[in-house]
């Protein structure tokens, strides 16, 4: 807990840090509904979702990763302390998520609002997997990677290639079928499809099997020198 309530201060100190943390997604809605005539909402907060949690795991917390191994005071206090080590990254990625959390759950209650509750246990569990699987490509990066530059502009390509382009803003219907059928197994695509409502069972059980493969990384954590 000392671990997540550091980041939690550390990162939401600052007037407009929690705006300016939220204005890409934010405007993403903004823009999708506005072209879509509104009939995209729901797919364009579930996208919102989706952006907010792969950003904090594949982008912030790879590159807080990789800065800790020149920050190596800080990063031998944290390993100095009591506890397992995958408990410690459970610790960092969690705080690194604080920021996120207001957000998702404000969309969530939209979209439990014009879906029903009873779409509640799926969505949760979508959230819960592409967290896993996106905190778990973080610590890969950040265990793998060497410099923070380097870092940083691999995690922005890769949240920019798996929310942007692909359908996760927008429904997967408007691709061509054979498009679809792939682009389904993205982690981001198939929690957006179970976040917005559309999709059987197909996508969930795709979203769970990442986020199993993001808690194999996390278990797997022994240190950042890999």
């Amino acid at each position: 807990m000392g671990i997540v309530e550091y980041y939690a201060r550390a990162l939401t100190r600052g007037r407009f840090s929690l705006i300016s943390f939220a204005i890409q997604p934010l405007s993403f809605i903004f823009i999708v509904y506005i072209v879509s005539g509104g009939r995209f909402l729901n797919t364009a907060l579930a996208g919102a979702i989706v952006s907010f949690i792969a950003g904090v795991g594949i982008a912030d917390l790879a590159i807080e990763l990789v800065g800790m191994k020149t920050r190596s005071r800080f990063y031998d206090i944290i390993m100095s302390l009591p506890g397992s080590n995958w408990r410690k990254a459970l610790g960092i990625s969690v705080g690194m998520s604080v920021p996120a959390f207001p957000y998702v759950v404000l969309l969530t209650a939209i979209l439990l609002w014009r879906l029903g509750v009873g779409a509640f246990p799926r969505m949760l569990g979508a959230i819960i997997s592409l967290w896993l699987w996106s905190v778990g490509v973080g610590f890969l990066l950040g265990v793998k990677g060497k410099e923070p530059v380097q870092v940083m502009r691999l995690s922005n390509l890769l949240v920019t290639g798996l929310t942007v382009f692909p359908p996760v803003y927008y429904p997967v219907s408007v691709l061509s079928e054979w498009l679809a059928k792939v682009l389904i197994f993205f982690p981001t695509v198939s929690a957006s499809q179970v976040l917005s409502g559309a999709g059987g069972s197909a996508p969930l059980i795709t979203t769970l099997l990442w986020g199993i493969l993001g808690l194999v990384f996390l278990l797997r954590f022994k240190g950042l020198e890999g």
